[in-house]
């Protein structure tokens, strides 16, 4: 046999071990893998919760491409931790695919707005629409007038988290009241000062015979300058003879 006839006999058998060798393969793909010879679909692991960092480097460890996507405010969540993955984890994806990963942009920070000199209701729709929880209202004697916002807590311009509860400081007039001077005051404009400055109850009398003009005040009881504590009784003396 000359040492050509012995190559290519050495050929064929190296053929057909290769052929052997790529045929076996192809039997235990099909039975590991039935989808296909080659693996091309895994599954997306779950990175929720990891840093962002971190999710794409485990991503990129399973054959993904981790991206960051939209950016949330999450207070409970620190900066850049991983919220929310598209697609979601256990899923099946060729390898290479994106996975878009929705991250923390940490709590909102923000500053608590000024309300003193405003009404409770009307301090309660400006936290509202901030997004704050409006906690406790409390009263306290203020030489403010009664019922207005005197103070916040925390206090305003503190900087605090969405959302943060505010409680409000309600002024309850002053610990004692100076009755003003009411003479000549229109009778319902007379009432709600004196309501304000905390008066328990103001009561009119009508005089008929009075001077001055219809439906204003000609006398009060106690007169200006006397100090009473809040929650007494005011009476004031009006000229006309009332309503009906």
């Amino acid at each position: 046999m000359s040492w050509r006839t012995g190559l290519r006999t050495s050929l064929i058998y190296l053929v057909a071990i290769v052929a052997g060798f790529a045929a076996a393969y192809l039997v235990v793909a099909f039975l590991i893998f039935p989808a296909g010879v080659i693996p091309r679909d895994v599954k997306v692991p779950n990175v929720t919760g990891l840093n962002l960092d971190e999710a794409v480097q485990r991503l990129a460890q399973a054959g993904f491409k981790g991206e960051q996507g939209e950016q949330r405010y999450n207070s409970s969540a620190p900066k850049m931790t991983v919220l929310e993955q598209s697609p979601p984890p256990g899923t099946r994806e060729g390898v290479g695919s994106p996975v878009s990963l929705v991250v923390s942009g940490g709590a909102r920070m923000v500053n608590v707005p000024t309300l003193t000199g405003m009404t409770k209701s009307e301090a309660v729709a400006a936290l509202e629409k901030e997004g704050f929880d409006v906690g406790d209202a409390t009263e306290t004697s203020s030489n403010q007038p009664r019922g207005t916002v005197i103070a916040t807590r925390p206090a305003a311009g503190s900087q605090v988290s969405i959302p943060t509860t505010v409680n409000l400081v309600i002024s309850g007039g002053t610990a004692t009241i100076e009755v003003p001077n009411l003479i000549g005051r229109d009778v319902e404009s007379a009432r709600q000062t004196l309501l304000q400055l905390g008066a328990r109850e103001v009561q009119i009398m009508y005089d008929p015979m009075a001077l001055g003009a219809k439906g204003s005040v000609v006398g009060q009881t106690p007169v200006a300058g006397a100090t009473l504590v809040p929650g007494a009784a005011i009476t004031l003396r009006v000229a006309g003879e009332g309503t009906p």
